[in-house]
């Protein structure tokens, strides 16, 4: 009998370890979720190309990107709100607009760096259509910086999403 308490014991140990295990991957994976590894890694210019690569490979949707080198440095917390309205832009554009090709630039207009993501899909009518989670969490994402969210979308004409940051200046002053 003192065999069986002790196996049951250690088989319970052993379920245990593996729980914490489990747990602690999940973890690593919501913090990977929260920041995504590729900002820290590659930069914001690389860690977009990646998402597009991906999101292309993934859907067989075509995106075109325009990611200009020019782009003074952004903070950390704007890194991660453009992008993550890139990926949301693009989840959206496959996921609801069934879209074939989609278009991605980040550049500097008029000392503010921009964000734009359009794409070929359904569209639809922003007067008629409540904000879902994904807009929602774009619109929040764009106050937390002191940016500018706009959305432009028709029915049968694609939707485009354009976020603009606070105006920079020159550039020197905002790597500095």
């Amino acid at each position: 009998v003192g065999r069986v308490a002790g196996s049951n014991e250690r088989d319970q140990l052993e379920q245990a370890r593996e729980a914490v295990r489990r747990s602690l991957e999940e973890v690593r994976g919501i913090a990977r979720g929260l920041r995504p590894e590729a900002l820290d890694d590659l930069g914001l210019r690389s860690a977009l190309a990646a998402l597009t690569n991906d999101v292309g490979r993934r859907t067989g949707v075509r995106i075109e990107r325009r990611l200009d080198a020019g782009v003074p440095a952004l903070t950390p917390e704007e890194e991660l709100v453009v992008y993550r309205v890139a990926q949301e832009g693009l989840t959206n554009a496959v996921r609801h607009g069934g879209a074939r090709q989609a278009w991605i630039s980040l550049e500097i207009r008029n000392d503010q760096p921009e964000l734009t993501v359009r794409d070929d899909g359904r569209g639809f009518d922003p007067a008629s259509t409540a904000d879902g989670a994904g807009l929602r969490g774009m619109r929040e994402r764009a106050v937390l910086i002191g940016a500018q969210l706009d959305l432009a979308a028709e029915p049968s004409n694609g939707t485009t999403v354009r976020l603009r940051l606070a105006p920079r200046g020159s550039t020197a002053e905002a790597g500095a």
